[in-house]
């Protein structure tokens, strides 16, 4: 079988700041590991920290789409032609047979415009779907507007009339015609690439929505605990949010429910609602963005972990960070994980359309320390088989990609 001579990455952004980008640069860091020669590209800067460790990096050095003008934004969204062409023109230049493609977001820079600068080297191409964009409009399955998970068919006729997005119709006929042009460009039914997904539900909504590529994969992310040993949080005292400050995320639905229930609750990370949220309760506190170090140090003095997201997730890596430290979780019931979570006795899950029930979960488990114990010992014991370690997500990478070299 013909060994991989050289790893090419691609995603939006080179800093980690979200789940998708956080994955990629850890792919980069193994792959380096393994002594791979290594590239990575971008649609923002290049980060530095790439460059140290032998990466080398092509950036578009371009912001996201929410960062232009409305009408730059609606073209870049749905063509970014510079991205299409430093990739094409790196595959050009420095594409050998053993060379091999991943894949992982697109939509916030790139646009669907990689599928077409990739189609020349598909059989050498693995993509990840951190999300939906591969398959539905909006990118979550979600109707923002009733703040409710979407059963729709992508692309149908109550798909097209259905206003779910979470700004405007208009809005969402952007991102039809979006879907429709990535539809076209990537022509997923006679794709060669190999298509991952990062949880068995998540691969079946993807078939059942109608996604018509042939080769898939379930690979589940690489998860390092925040902490080794177990976070005695019936010790604790407080709630934990880790992500996007976002009503996508839930965030306004964690600030609500700490306010009604009387807890304190510390928010990591930044968004709009970091800078718009007024709270008469001193006890939220907005601690912006932190490294993965400084997200662990709150973790160990907090109560429980809540992971309130209205966009269904797909894995909800900080759920088994949280999890597998001995953190208890308590998850939006549609989220992937939110059954696994259940199951193993870890957290609870809340329903979104029902934002009493998060803030009466946190008032009752802020008293009782019996439950949060018996969660964090049961995660602690049982979440890691939920995902994989860096080690065995590398193997699967590494046998995909042979794979398909052979």
């Amino acid at each position: 079988m013909p060994a991989i001579g050289q790893v090419v990455i691609i995603n939006d952004f080179s800093s980690a700041n979200g789940g998708s980008a956080a994955i990629a640069l850890q792919a980069a860091r193994q792959y380096r590991r393994l002594g791979l020669p290594v590239t990575y590209i971008c649609g923002d800067a290049a980060n530095p920290e790439l460059e140290r460790i032998g990466v080398s990096t092509v950036a578009l050095n371009s912001g996201p789409l929410l960062e232009l003008s409305r009408l730059e934004a609606m073209r870049k969204g749905i063509n970014n032609s510079a991205a299409e062409a430093i990739i094409s023109n790196w595959i050009r230049r420095h594409d050998t047979a053993n060379t091999v493609y991943h894949l992982h977001s697109w939509a916030q820079i790139l646009s669907s415009a990689v599928f077409r600068a990739l189609r020349p080297v598909e059989d050498r191409l693995i993509v990840t779907c951190h999300d939906f964009f591969n398959v539905c409009p909006n990118g979550g399955f979600t109707n923002f507007q009733k703040s409710a998970p979407c059963d729709l068919r992508p692309l149908s006729l109550p798909c097209l009339v259905t206003n779910c997005d979470r700004r405007s119709y208009l809005q969402k006929g952007w991102r039809v015609a979006r879907q429709v042009k990535l539809n076209h460009t990537a022509d997923f039914a006679s794709s060669a690439a190999t298509f991952t997904f990062l949880h068995e539900r998540m691969r079946s909504r993807f078939v059942a929505a109608g996604f018509p590529a042939k080769n898939l994969a379930t690979v589940p992310n690489p998860v390092e605990p925040w902490s080794k040993t177990r976070i005695a949080a019936e010790d604790n005292e407080g709630f934990l949010f880790v992500g996007r400050i976002g009503r996508d995320k839930g965030a306004d639905l964690a600030i609500g429910a700490a306010e009604r229930s009387g807890q304190e609750l510390i928010l990591a990370g930044t968004g709009e609602l970091a800078d718009e949220q007024s709270t008469s309760h001193e006890g939220i506190k907005f601690a912006g963005w932190l490294g993965s170090q400084e997200i662990a140090s709150l973790a160990r003095k907090a109560r429980a972990l809540i992971v309130p997201s209205r966009v269904v997730e797909p894995f909800g890596l900080v759920i088994l960070e949280a999890a597998m430290s001995g953190l208890p979780v308590i998850v939006a019931s549609h989220a992937y994980l939110a059954e696994d979570v259940m199951r193993i006795g870890c957290g609870r899950a809340f329903d979104i359309a029902e934002p009493q029930q998060l803030a009466s979960m946190m008032a009752s488990l802020a008293e009782d320390d019996d439950a949060i114990e018996r969660m964090s010992k049961a995660g602690y014991a049982q979440a890691g088989s939920l995902g994989l370690t860096s080690a065995r997500w590398l193997e699967a990478f590494v046998e995909l990609f042979e794979n398909k070299l052979g």
